[in-house]
Formats: C-alpha cells, sequence, structure tokens
C-alpha cells in the first residue's frame, strides 16, 4: 500500500493587482497603507499612503481614501493648513486694508497654532480645540473673523478638489472674551469737537511763554498750560504767562486754531467733515469718498452710494443710503463749497 501524499503546504497569499498595501513601519512605530494611483509622465508611481496604530484603523482610512479618490478628490499628502489659508488669501480681491488685516490675523493666530497641521488629518474635534485655545484670549468678534478665514479657505480647497469635508463649518465657537465697552462722545465732547472744526478753538485764556531764551513766540493756553497748537514744551521749559489777552499770541498756528487770522485756519477745511460724521454717523471712508455730484444742498439730501474701498462699494448693500441733512450740515457743506470755489478761482488756470 502506497504511503499517503505530504500534506500541501498552504499557498502564500498574494496581494492581487490593484489590492492596497499595508505594511508595518519600524521607524514611525505604526502600520502603512498606500494606494497606487498610477504614473507621472515620467514613469514615477504615484502613492497615496495613510497610517494607523492597527491593521483594522489602516483599512478604515484606506477605505475613505478610496471614497475620496472615486470622488475625484487629491489631497496633496503635505498640503498644510498654512498653504490652504495662504491660497485662499492670494486668490481674492479686497481693498489693502482688508486683506492686511486678514493676514495679520492669520499670521498671528492661525499659522503659529495649526499652520503645520496636513489638511486632510484636520478635523472637527481639531477645530475645537484650536477655537477654545483662542477663547480664552479673544472676543466673539475676533474668533468668528478666524473662523469665517479658515472656512472660506477649506471651501476653496473643496472646490479644487483638494478635501471632500469642511470641518470648520461643523462646529460652533465659543463664548470668547468679554469685549470692551463701546464709548460714545457725550453732547458735550461732541459739541466741543464742533466748535472747535469751526475755528473757534475754546478753553485758551491767556498767551504763554514756553522756552527759556529771550525770544521766541508766544502762544494761547489753557489755565492748565495746554498749548493751542499743540506743542509739547520741553520739560525743564518755564511756563511764563505773558498776557490774558489770546488773540495777542503770535504762534500762526495757534492763530489759526482760535479763529483769530482769516486765512491758513486748517480746521475750517475740515469743518464739513465733522459735522457730517458726527450728525449723520458717516464711516470714514464713505466721508473720503463724498463728492458733490452726490450731495443736494437745495433738497437736503445726501446719498451715500460709495466708499473708499478697493471696489468703490459701501461695506455691505445695505449700507447705500439717501440721509436728510440737517441745518447744521447744510451750512457746513455751502461754506466749505464756497471756500472751494473760492480756491478755485484764486488758483485759476494753475
Amino acid at each position: 500500500m502506497d504511503d499517503p501524499p505530504p500534506p500541501s503546504k498552504p499557498k502564500k497569499h498574494y496581494r492581487d493587482h490593484g489590492d492596497d498595501g499595508i505594511h508595518w513601519d519600524k521607524i514611525n512605530k505604526c502600520y502603512m497603507g498606500t494606494i497606487s494611483l498610477g504614473f507621472t509622465q515620467a514613469g514615477k508611481r504615484i502613492r497615496r499612503t495613510v497610517r494607523g496604530k492597527t491593521k483594522a484603523e489602516v483599512k478604515d482610512n484606506l477605505d475613505k481614501a478610496h471614497a475620496e479618490i472615486n470622488a475625484g478628490i487629491r489631497t496633496p499628502a503635505t498640503y498644510t493648513i498654512e498653504q490652504c489659508v495662504k491660497d485662499w488669501l492670494d486668490s481674492i480681491e479686497r481693498d489693502d486694508h482688508t486683506l492686511a488685516t486678514w493676514r495679520s490675523q492669520a499670521g498671528k493666530w492661525i499659522y503659529p497654532k495649526i499652520g503645520a497641521t496636513k489638511l486632510k488629518d484636520f478635523t472637527a474635534a481639531d477645530a475645537d480645540r484650536f477655537f477654545a485655545e483662542l477663547a480664552a484670549s479673544l472676543g466673539k468678534r475676533s474668533l468668528i473673523m478666524i473662523k469665517s478665514t479658515l472656512r472660506r479657505s477649506i471651501r476653496r480647497a473643496q472646490v479644487h478638489n483638494l478635501i471632500g469635508r469642511n470641518v470648520v463649518e461643523l462646529i460652533d465657537l465659543p463664548a470668547g472674551q468679554p469685549g470692551h465697552p463701546s464709548r460714545a462722545m457725550t453732547e458735550a465732547q461732541a459739541a466741543k469737537v464742533l466748535k472747535t472744526a469751526s475755528g473757534k478753538g475754546t478753553g485758551y485764556v491767556m498767551v504763554v511763554k514756553a522756552s527759556a531764551g529771550r525770544y521766541g513766540a508766544t502762544h494761547a493756553a489753557t489755565e492748565t498750560g495746554e498749548l493751542a497748537c499743540g506743542t509739547k514744551p520741553h520739560k525743564d521749559a518755564p511756563i511764563t504767562e505773558v498776557s490774558r489777552e489770546p488773540k495777542e499770541a503770535t504762534c500762526r498756528t495757534c492763530r489759526a486754531q482760535l479763529g483769530i487770522d482769516e486765512v491758513e485756519n486748517a480746521n475750517l477745511r475740515l469743518e464739513a467733515l465733522f459735522v457730517l460724521a458726527i450728525t449723520l454717523g458717516l464711516r470714514p471712508g464713505e466721508l473720503r469718498r463724498l463728492t458733490w455730484d452726490h450731495v443736494d444742498l437745495n433738497g437736503g439730501v445726501v446719498h451715500v452710494w460709495r466708499s473708499a474701498s478697493k471696489t468703490g462699494d459701501t461695506k455691505t448693500p445695505k449700507s447705500r443710503r439717501s440721509l436728510i441733512l440737517p441745518k447744521r450740515a447744510i451750512t457746513a457743506l455751502k461754506a466749505h463749497q464756497a471756500r472751494q470755489d473760492g480756491e478755485r478761482r484764486e488758483a485759476g488756470d494753475a
């Protein structure tokens, strides 16, 4: 009787063509899985790599990677959040001041804390921790701005098939630190600003000399020694009272501030700007872009349709508005228009 054949050795399993590879990485002490995405024009194989503590975790990550690949998503392995934000900032058109603010905020808060994180590895939990850390030192408005920057940056990456999900859209912001209370001017303070803008300084009751020399200009000053021209005397210079008639001051700037001289009064030239700012509450950019074709002095209306932004538009579409001019604003604008007409006639063809 013939001896039974020896038991056959189990066949070694080889991966079929197109299967993913999983192996133990001795250096990083973890399992790694690779997906082949074909070859470059130079013949170099294109691979995508995932990692995990166990083979099961790697298999899950490989399944997610396949889902992204099937959806057309190609996330570069080295593409970081910092690169993502910079790509978005470079792609948009805003006025220089706005862009500078966003870049500064990203450079101060986003890049140092999460900028080196790979975009494909950034999770909602990571975003929660990031904003929780910022909330310890920033107010709600700053948190909203930083979230907006991250959300729009990742959204751009989605449009370019660099990431599948925008995790920043999934989180809620913490409360943050309480903001500074607003400090509006009182009625008395506003009245003082408008009176000063009209070329009539207030509170200057004497003329003083603010130097140790024999010669020098004399200045209009308050009882506490504050000079109308804003000059800060040397700490060792004596303040000597000369007269109680401010109009006797020889400093040209002091005389202009008090409206003593009829020419070169810098305050008068800005009177209309301050009157409109205080009576109508216009933004600085709206005031700088306001021209006579948007002012109807006969009808007493001003049309706020433009701003000194890069596009020339107001901050929001609802900011485009027509406002009734108070009598004081009409008076200031008429005086400003007459002053410009006089300057135009004086300049002639120049």
